[in-house]
C-alpha cells in the first residue's frame, strides 16, 4: 500500500478491551486525597509500550492510576512462520491475546484501533478514529491526564505515522465540532515521548528520568508474554534465530538481559539528571521528553505527575 492509495478503512468500533482492574488496593505510592491519573500508553503495534514504558506503567497502576495500553495496528505481519503469511488474522488473534496477558499483570487496560500491521497512514479516517480513542478515556471532558508515544522520528513507519496520528489529534480533542459524537475534552492532557537513540529531527531530550529498579521484574515479564516477537520474529529479523535459545527458561534470560541492558543504558546517558536524588543509586530508569503540543506542565508538577 503507497502514501498515494484510499484513505484506511478504520474499524468503527476498537477490538475487544481488557478492564483495568480498578478494584486493586491502593499501593504505597498512592498520595492520600489525590485522584488518580489516567495514563495512556499510544504504540504503533501490540508489544511496543511494555518495552519502552512497562515499569513506568507498572509504577502508575502501584499507586492507583489507571493505565490504558493502546496498539494502533493489529500487529498481523510481525512474523515469518508461513501459516502467519498465509493467515495474518490468527497472527493478530495471538498478539491480541499477548497484549492482554501483559496489561494483566499489572492491571491495565489494553485496546486496539485494528489497523492491518504495516499500514498506518495519516488520513481522516485515522486522525479521527485517534481523536475519540483519545477523547474516551477518562472522565467525559477531562479525557487523559498524560499521554504517551514515541517521537516521529523513527525507524518504523508504523511508528511515525503513529506518532503523527497522535500529534495531529491534540488540539483537536478540544474543538467540539471534531468528531461530535465523541465529547469534546475541556482542557488539553500532557503529551510525553518515551526515551529512544535517534538523532535525525534532533535527539531525544529528558525531562523526567523514572527509576525503575522495583518493577524491573515486572517489565521483563511483561516484555516475555510478547513470545511471538521476542522469542520468535525479533531474532529471526536479527538473523539470530538459529543460536536463540530453545528452552523457555533461558529464552527469558536472554530477553531480560538485553532490555536489562537498555534500562541500564539510559541510566548512564541520563545519569547527571539523577545526582543528588533518591534515585542517584538506582540501576535502570525510562525517560520522558513532554510534548509542546500538549499542556506544559511546571517543573514542580512533574515529580507528582509521574511516577518519580
Amino acid at each position: 500500500m503507497s502514501p498515494g492509495a484510499p484513505p484506511l478503512a478504520v474499524p468503527a468500533a476498537p477490538t475487544r478491551r481488557l478492564p483495568c482492574r480498578r478494584e486493586e488496593p491502593r499501593g504505597t505510592l498512592w498520595k492520600e486525597g489525590r485522584l488518580p491519573l489516567y495514563v495512556l500508553g499510544i504504540g504503533a503495534h501490540p508489544d511496543d509500550n511494555e518495552g519502552s514504558i512497562g515499569g513506568t506503567a507498572a509504577l502508575f497502576r502501584r499507586r492507583g492510576d489507571v493505565v490504558r495500553f493502546v496498539s494502533v495496528t493489529d500487529g498481523s505481519k510481525g512474523h515469518f512462520a508461513p501459516e502467519y503469511i498465509a493467515d495474518p488474522h490468527a497472527l493478530a488473534v495471538r498478539r491480541q491475546a499477548e497484549a492482554e496477558a501483559a496489561a494483566s499483570l499489572i492491571g491495565a487496560e489494553y485496546e486496539s484501533l485494528g489497523i492491518p500491521d504495516g499500514e498506518v497512514y495519516v488520513t481522516p479516517a485515522a486522525t479521527e478514529a485517534m481523536v475519540r480513542l483519545i477523547r474516551s478515556f477518562g472522565p467525559p471532558g477531562r479525557g487523559p491526564d498524560l499521554v504517551l508515544l514515541n517521537r516521529p522520528c523513527d525507524y518504523h513507519r508504523d511508528h511515525r505515522y503513529t506518532a503523527q496520528l497522535v500529534l495531529d489529534a491534540t488540539y483537536m480533542l478540544t474543538v467540539p465540532p471534531m468528531c461530535p459524537d465523541a465529547r469534546h475534552l475541556d482542557r488539553m492532557p500532557v503529551f510525553a515521548y518515551w526515551q529512544d537513540q535517534f538523532t535525525e529531527g534532533g535527539a531525544f531530550r529528558a525531562d523526567v528520568v523514572v527509576p525503575i529498579d522495583s518493577v524491573i521484574e515486572t517489565k521483563m515479564s511483561m516484555i516475555c508474554c510478547h513470545e511471538s516477537q521476542f522469542f520468535e520474529w525479533l531474532p529471526f529479523n536479527r538473523g539470530e534465530l538459529g543460536t536463540f535459545p530453545r528452552d523457555p527458561a533461558e529464552r527469558r534470560r536472554v530477553v531480560s538481559a538485553r532490555w536489562k541492558s537498555y534500562a541500564a543504558a539510559y541510566r548512564e546517558r541520563f545519569a547527571p539528571l539523577l545526582a543528588g536524588t533518591p534515585a542517584e543509586s538506582s540501576q535502570f530508569v525510562e525517560a520522558f521528553q513532554i510534548s509542546e503540543y500538549g499542556r506544559r506542565p511546571s517543573p514542580g508538577e512533574l515529580p507528582t505527575l509521574f511516577p518519580v
